[in-house]
């Protein structure tokens, strides 16, 4: 099995095989993050599509290919965030009731919406970290590096935004 640093080299070299190896990597991980961020199945699939587009586009720019995962997640976040924005300015509602309603019981549903609702309470910077550390397999010092912050600081927001979810939890029940 090849290293990401190795399949990186050969999708500079325009390795298609090597670049979907690389997207099999990371595609699920990039889903769910979408998905949490922007709480929509078809919007969290588009802008999955339009970040391996431009990945796949631009993966010549990747400076250190080692960090490709990285890379491809700074790209996601920033296009979640300004999506994000582009719905709030429209008064979009995010909210996707159909995400498998008929499969769950009434308790996991409300489970479920009580944690979306919890995590909607959370700021955007409190989002992105927990989405990072969650759906993202990041470390602290992984995600300091990406958000231009220490790692001690990226715990402690962290640690705060789970408090914060957890007493919102806590209110619902």
């Amino acid at each position: 099995m090849e290293t990401v640093r190795e399949l990186v080299i050969k999708a500079k070299e325009g390795d298609t095989t090597a670049f979907s190896e690389l997207y099999q990597q990371v595609y699920k991980d990039m889903y769910r993050y979408s998905y949490y961020m922007l709480e929509n199945r078809q919007e969290a699939e588009d802008i999955v599509s339009d970040t391996v587009m431009e990945v796949y586009q631009d993966i010549g720019k990747l400076r250190e290919n080692e960090k490709f995962r990285a890379w491809v997640f700074k790209i996601l976040s920033n296009k979640c965030r300004k999506r994000r924005k582009q719905l709030a300015e429209k008064n979009l509602s995010l909210d996707d009731e159909a995400v498998n309603h008929d499969l769950k019981t009434v308790n996991e549903y409300e489970k479920e919406q009580d944690l979306k609702r919890a995590f909607e309470d959370l700021t955007p910077e409190e989002r992105n970290l927990v989405s990072m550390a969650v759906f993202g397999g990041y470390k602290s010092r992984e995600i300091g590096e990406l958000m231009n912050m220490k790692a001690a600081t990226v715990r402690s927001k962290i640690s705060r935004a789970f408090a914060k979810m957890q007493k919102r939890m806590e209110v619902q029940l």
